[in-house]
């Protein structure tokens, strides 16, 4: 379990550094004469990308790992396989919110348009993703083996 356990933490350290490094970028942009509501839709929108299905994939490693050891690991569970998922779900569940404010942003745009439904769709896959994440990792923390 300790490998396991290991492994999981090392494939979550991917995740961590791709929401950091987005975080960076939300960080950074900066408002260019634009209205207020400009720059929070412009930070928004590059942190949606967190929870697209190509980047959401990335927290998909962490996830089975740790359902796995926990699984495995039955009522035995050390603190550092149930942190682990605990964290790996509540990063889950924040790309999934992410997701619907996103969702909610594109749909009161003025300029909605066939372009923008692409990324309701994109958005909506991604909190599916999530979804089945947060699933299959309080399963594998609430799950005891019958013996």
């Amino acid at each position: 379990m300790r490998q396991l356990t290991i492994a999981g933490w090392l494939f979550l350290g991917g995740s961590i550094g791709l929401i950091s490094f987005q975080l960076e970028r939300v960080r950074s942009i900066r408002g260019s004469g634009a209205a207020f509501a400009g720059v929070w839709d412009q930070r928004l929108e590059v942190l949606s990308f967190l929870m697209l299905p190509p980047n959401l994939v990335v927290l998909a490693p962490a996830a089975l790992v740790a359902a796995t050891a926990g699984w495995l690991a039955g009522p035995e569970r050390d603190t550092w396989l149930v942190t682990l998922l605990r964290l790996v779900t509540g990063i889950a569940i924040a790309m999934f919110l992410i997701g619907v404010v996103s969702i909610i942003s594109i749909l009161l745009r003025d300029n909605t348009g066939p372009s923008e439904i692409d990324g309701v769709f994109l958005r909506i896959g991604g909190m599916s993703l999530a979804a089945g994440i947060v699933v299959l990792c309080r399963t594998a923390g609430r799950y005891q083996p019958a013996i």
